[in-house]
């Protein structure tokens, strides 16, 4: 029996282990399942087992000896008796050649569907654009892709950096490059996700192929990555011409991690971190904790260890839900779960919260519900150990509220055990829905119809149906809702600094990264007007005269100074809220969560203006909403 306090978090390739697959004299020569207890214990496979495969006699002899570093190490295989790679449907008994084969496939510009032992990814030549853009083709994605090199000398043949960079980790590091090689189809910015492959499966490749390759899971955007053999070679043997896959049975799902590499903040949590049990000095009852709706993770905790799921995506997909579904029962029986209640989004339609309720009644125990934006604030704590009272900036794009409306933009005093809503921006309204998500156009035509009709003008690219409908619900206060996101500030500037005028968002977040990276290529230090009023001993941020200012000023000033100013307006903004507060607290503690904080420009303003604060940003759990699931621990806390 696997006990609760045993970790299973993958780790980077040992020294050993490498020279031992690059062996020609090694039995384990070009076998990338060779792992041992200094390197391996892959959480996707996982499970109650001792062993994993029937090994044969000389595996038998290191798994019993106890000067072995596979002593007792449950993964323990080698090309004999261990998992098999097939290319498409050919077995290849010599994995030398297929690995020059998988080299020369991406050597002529195609794009290899990878399963290695713990994920699927999509693979190309970084350096071909072509290949790049069939893998976007493939993942229906326009995000930035990650980009893996050999070692550190391979990177600086391609990319000039000052950060310096951990080649022994498996996170993904975003990194700012002085100059680089590569195209705008892998990245439209300076920041580039890099990896120093230290996986063997990436090591042999690398033996053979000596050009970085970019990479990504195996998923069409926002679902869950595919780890099933069936279900990969169903969905994508007409978009992938290559598939090198295995016999291993992948259990448990992973996605790769990501940080920023000079803030060290976590923004995924995957491969490397996932299987790593949370620490911190709160105690906890045994529960079970279901996250939102979008950005979704499943959080347990047994014995005040504490385990956080990878980001299983938006829940609205099938696909997505399915998995989550299941891996939330595999969790419960991989660690032996009888959890005293599940706890949920305050949200009533989330489909995370029916789960939820239907979950508790089954099993016969309490259901306990957290708002959106206080869990952020909660997993904020939890992930750093706060003991002290802190003011908690929680800015996302979307929440159910306390109050019924949309929140996204608010500010918190207090510890883990209670949080009081004392700050926000003002209630903007927005016609449209899930839409208007989709469009950013329809935010910004909502808020000028409501405070800036004068300004309706500007919308030319809008039908004049789509637009009076949006006028006519505003003008009656019908078919609208009110948000305080301020996910949703950075839609509308982004429109009315004509990023996105009439097109529609491909990814969560595209126009507030489009806006970041406007901002990037300017040095303004000065920021815009806004008003911060009281209304019933609540501090309201008010960015009315923020958005004068920018249609005011837009045919004069440049572009990327508006959009720099626009992010020193919102840097501004907390900072004088939290001058407030502290005067009337004397809080001196900031902490900062929710996806809008993974906006660099905002993160490295805040570590030059708060200098009179302690501040608080994550650093192993992501600001996002993949990190709500752990701050719903508020409801089980002992």
């Amino acid at each position: 029996m696997i006990e609760i306090v045993k970790e299973n978090n993958d780790k980077p390739i040992c020294q050993e282990c490498r020279n031992e697959i690059l062996d020609p004299n090694s039995r384990r020569y070009f076998y990338p399942f060779s792992g041992c207890n200094n390197c391996g214990s892959f959480f996707s496979i996982f499970s109650k087992k001792e062993l994993y495969f029937d090994i044969c006699d000389e595996c038998k002899k290191e798994y019993d000896d106890v000067k072995s570093r596979r002593f007792k190490y449950s993964f323990i295989c080698c090309s004999k008796c261990g998992p098999k790679i097939y290319l498409n449907n050919q077995y290849f008994e010599d994995y030398y050649l297929l690995f020059k084969e998988i080299s020369m496939i991406l050597s002529k510009g195609e794009i290899i569907a990878l399963k290695t032992s713990n994920i699927y990814y999509l693979i190309c030549d970084a350096t071909n654009e072509s290949a790049i853009e069939k893998l976007r083709s493939i993942k229906r994605t326009q995000k930035p892709l990650p980009i893996a090199f050999s070692s550190l000398e391979m990177l600086k043949e391609y990319i000039t950096t000052e950060e310096k960079i951990d080649d022994n980790s498996l996170d993904i590091k975003i990194i700012r490059a002085l100059n680089s090689k590569f195209s705008s189809k892998i990245s439209s910015n300076d920041y580039f996700g890099i990896w120093i492959a230290n996986d063997p499966f990436f090591v042999l490749i690398f033996n053979f192929f000596n050009k970085p390759l970019v990479f990504s899971s195996l998923n069409i955007s926002s679902e869950s990555p595919y780890i099933d053999d069936e279900e990969v070679l169903e969905k994508f043997y007409d978009k992938v011409k290559y598939i090198v896959y295995n016999n291993l049975k992948i259990n448990n799902i992973q996605d790769f991690s990501i940080v920023y590499n000079e803030l060290g903040l976590c923004i995924r949590r995957g491969i490397g971190r996932v299987g790593k049990f949370i620490k911190t000095d709160y105690e906890f009852f045994d529960s079970i904790c279901l996250g939102p709706e979008l950005e979704s993770s499943i959080c347990l905790v047994k014995e005040n260890k504490i385990f956080l799921s990878t980001r299983l995506g938006h829940l609205v997909s099938q696909h997505v839900f399915d998995n989550y579904q299941k891996m939330v029962h595999k969790l419960i029986d991989l660690y032996d779960l009888n959890p005293k209640m599940v706890v949920c989004d305050l949200h009533p339609y989330y489909l995370s919260t029916t789960f939820a309720e239907d979950l508790s009644y089954n099993i016969g125990v309490e259901l306990r519900k957290v708002q959106h934006h206080k869990a952020h604030i909660y997993s904020l704590i939890i992930d750093r150990n706060i003991k002290d009272k802190l003011i908690g900036f929680s800015f996302d794009g979307t929440g159910y509220g306390e109050d019924g409306k949309i929140w996204g933009g608010e500010v918190f005093v207090g510890d883990i055990f209670n949080l009081y809503r004392v700050a926000h921006f003002r209630y903007i309204p927005i016609v449209a829905g899930d839409s208007a998500i989709e469009n950013p156009v329809f935010i910004a035509l909502s808020f000028v119809a409501k405070f800036l009709p004068q300004k309706l003008n500007l919308f030319n690219e809008i039908n004049n149906f789509q637009k009076q409908i949006v006028i006519k619900q505003i003008e009656k206060d019908e078919n609208v809702y009110y948000t305080s996101s301020v996910g949703r500030l950075f839609d509308i500037a982004a429109v009315l600094l004509k990023i996105r005028e009439n097109q529609k968002i491909m990814f969560s977040g595209q126009a507030a990264i489009e806006l970041e990276n406007l901002a990037l290529k300017s040095s303004e230090n000065s920021y815009l007007p806004f008003s911060i009023n009281k209304e019933n001993d609540m501090l309201i941020v008010d960015f009315l005269e923020t958005f004068k200012y920018i249609l005011e000023k837009r045919d004069y000033e440049n572009y990327n100074d508006l959009a720099r100013k626009f992010h020193n307006t919102i840097t501004q903004a907390m900072y004088e809220i939290a001058k407030n507060i502290m005067d009337n607290y004397g809080i001196d503690t900031v902490g900062f969560s929710g996806g809008v904080f993974q906006n660099k420009i905002l993160c490295y303003s805040i570590l030059e203006k708060f200098r009179v604060f302690k501040i608080y940003f994550h650093k192993n759990i992501p600001p996002n909403d993949s990190g709500i699931a752990l701050g719903q621990l508020n409801a089980s806390i002992k």
